[in-house]
């Protein structure tokens, strides 16, 4: 029986490193996302703040 619980062990820990990098996969994705988009947003602030003419 203790070769047995082993291997649930094994299971139980492959699982939830998967459904962790998961996670990591889909946070990181949307973050890249958000961070590129507010860079744009800056980066637009900064060229009105040198430019009067730029909309």
């Amino acid at each position: 029986m203790k070769k047995l619980r082993k291997g649930q062990t094994m299971v139980e820990y492959i699982l939830v490193t998967v459904a962790l990098l998961a996670v990591f996969v889909i946070m990181y994705r949307s973050l890249q996302w958000a961070v590129a988009d507010a860079f744009k947003s800056g980066g637009k602030v900064v060229v009105r703040t040198y430019m009067p003419t730029y909309k």
